[in-house]
């Protein structure tokens, strides 16, 4: 990873200020059920899109959805990781398990002051084919097992979607459902499921202005919802590859850091250097290397990579 890591530059930091904004539900077991949502949009802009925005973020009533059923027999047979059994998968388990304790402590520790947004992740790639979805999937499996933590996992990659292929569950309205109008409120397309502490949510229905709509208000006002309203929240989400796509790029201005998922022996350094350069310079950015094999100890490496350019507080 030393290679990779003397490439990137160190991305300047900035203090987090939460925002309340209402939304999001509790799981209730049993069937659906319709329960009263107070508003408490605070400071929100009166601009024509803020407003709509806010109309849709504050609708008095939403579904609380059964949980959705995840074959966990299924992840263990793909080799992903699984805290159900201390004695399976244990190599690819403590690999996350270490991965993991860089973002919680930039989420939630001593990294948290420096930045805004912690508990929102990216995880991406240059490239397509680099593992990407196999790593979001497996981080938020890792996050679920933390004691005092929830995980939201959010398919992102509006374009190309395979969260819910990877864990073998039925689409179900999502993020670009919301962000259109189809589906009223944000709590709507927020699905518990049968693993503890895991909820997903999907990318939804395809639509020709998926970079528009990310780039909206009404996603600004979602994402800082999601990182203020459960103070012992991360959500992972799972975003297209950045070379040649813009909606990993627009993302990347609402979430205070990033995972980048580079497959060994074919990722170049100039496409990880490009692909970088392209994302908010006030993220933590941290690197997985993938399907290691080569004088490695592990199929997984993780790093982040600094230099003296950090701003100063």
């Amino acid at each position: 990873m030393s290679t990779i890591e003397k490439a990137m530059g160190k991305h300047r930091q900035s203090t987090a200020k939460p925002n309340s904004i209402t939304a999001a539900m509790n799981a209730k077991k049993g069937g659906q059920t319709k329960v009263a949502i107070p508003s408490e949009m605070d400071n929100v802009s009166a601009s024509a899109d803020s407003y709509a925005a806010e109309k849709l973020l504050t609708a008095k009533e939403s579904v609380v959805h059964q949980p959705i059923a995840i074959d966990t027999e299924r992840l263990k047979n793909m080799g992903m990781v699984m805290h159900t059994d201390e004695a399976v998968n244990v190599k690819i388990n403590n690999e996350f398990r270490s991965i993991k304790q860089k973002l919680l402590d930039n989420a939630f520790g001593s990294g948290a002051a420096f930045h805004k947004n912690g508990n929102l992740v990216m995880v991406s790639s240059a490239l397509p084919d680099e593992g990407k979805t196999f790593s979001a999937v497996n981080l938020a499996l890792s996050l679920a097992s933390e004691k005092d933590k929830t995980v939201l996992l959010v398919d992102a990659d509006v374009i190309k979607p395979s969260v819910n292929q990877t864990l073998d569950i039925e689409d179900k309205p999502g993020l670009i459902d919301f962000l259109v109008g189809n589906v009223s409120q944000l709590s709507d397309i927020i699905y518990p499921t049968s693993i503890p502490n895991l909820k997903l949510m999907p990318a939804g229905a395809f639509h020709h202005l998926n970079n528009e709509l990310l780039a909206s208000s009404k996603m600004e006002i979602l994402a800082k919802e999601l990182a203020s309203r459960y103070s012992d929240r991360v959500v992972v989400f799972d975003c297209p590859p950045l070379l040649g796509v813009v909606e990993t790029v627009t993302l990347s201005k609402l979430l205070g850091q990033a995972v980048i998922v580079v497959e060994q022996d074919k990722t170049k350094i100039a496409d990880v250097k490009a692909a970088v350069s392209q994302l908010n310079k006030d993220m933590a950015i941290g690197f997985i290397m993938n399907k290691a094999v080569r004088g490695a100890y592990s199929q997984y490496g993780y790093g982040y990579g600094y230099d003296s350019k950090a701003k100063k507080s």
